[in-house]
């Protein structure tokens, strides 16, 4: 029976870790198109003009115009970025609960099963995390006559950023970002899934030292103090808004079960050595 629970536990926490990782993804991702749609929508002056002008003209007529189609647009795109807004909330919060309640199995699970689910699901966030968008900033200024204008859009998933960098000359710092938020996390979870299938061999213990002394050097706390500290940075002003997105969570929850993940696979290589010993 306990065979079994060890089995059946872990592979119900992965499949649920996933595929909420996925609906986080999903919802995040649409709500990034529908809010390029509705912000390129308010940025284009012609079009603005073009609204406020038929606006005024169904004033005036009292309603005997029809409504202006890019008007009616572009409150349909308002309605459903409120709704997406809502559904990415909800995805990543029921992620958060996956991600937790497989984190409480340490007191149903055999310690080789726990690390092996911890080290599958630390994966899963890394890679979602790393898709999916981390963060958005708007700038919009207050023109009279057409009302708010957006000047600037922008929506950024830590691999888009690093291609930005990468695209703008910033070749230093794109680097930086690919290795110690990219590279060295995916090699570091990989790593973590084969030392618990392969514990038996000495590499796994050598493998398991070098990642405690990479991870110190890692930079994910800087990468995730600095995310923040633009976001406080950008949203002081009036005239821009930022948010952060479902990425930014996916990613920090990565960063946790990664933590975990690490001191429960060296016990279980401290286990398995007194075992041999």
């Amino acid at each position: 029976m306990k065979k079994i629970i060890n089995i059946i536990l872990p592979l119900l926490a992965i499949g649920v870790v996933a595929f909420f990782s996925y609906q986080a993804y999903k919802s995040a991702s649409e709500l990034e198109k529908v809010n390029k749609e509705y912000y390129e929508t308010q940025s284009d002056i012609g079009k603005l003009v073009e609204i406020r002008f038929k606006s005024i003209l169904k004033s005036i007529s009292f309603g005997a115009l029809d409504e202006d189609e890019e008007q009616i647009k572009l409150q349909h795109l308002k309605a459903q970025k409120i709704v997406l807004e809502e559904q990415a909330k909800k995805d990543i919060i029921n992620l958060a609960i996956a991600v937790g309640a497989s984190l409480l199995l340490f007191f149903i699970l055999s310690l080789d099963a726990y690390a092996l689910m911890l080290a599958s699901i630390s994966l899963i966030t890394l890679i979602f995390g790393v898709i999916t968008p981390i963060l958005m900033i708007v700038i919009h200024k207050d023109i009279k006559y057409l009302g708010d204008v957006v000047l600037s859009f922008e929506s950024k998933t830590i691999i888009s950023t690093i291609s930005h960098l990468y695209h703008n000359g910033n070749y230093p710092i794109a680097l930086v970002i690919l290795l110690f938020s990219v590279i060295v996390p995916l090699l570091k979870s990989l790593s973590m899934l084969l030392i618990v299938i392969w514990k038996e061999f000495k590499i796994a213990q050598t493998l398991v030292k070098f990642f405690k002394h990479l991870g110190k050097w890692s930079m994910i706390d800087v990468f995730v103090v600095s995310l923040l500290l633009v976001y406080l940075s950008a949203g002081s002003s009036e005239n821009s808004y930022s948010q952060i997105q479902n990425g930014t969570y996916i990613f920090l929850m990565y960063v946790i079960v990664s933590i975990i993940t690490s001191i429960v696979v060296d016990r279980v290589l401290k286990k398995s050595s007194s075992q041999h010993a």
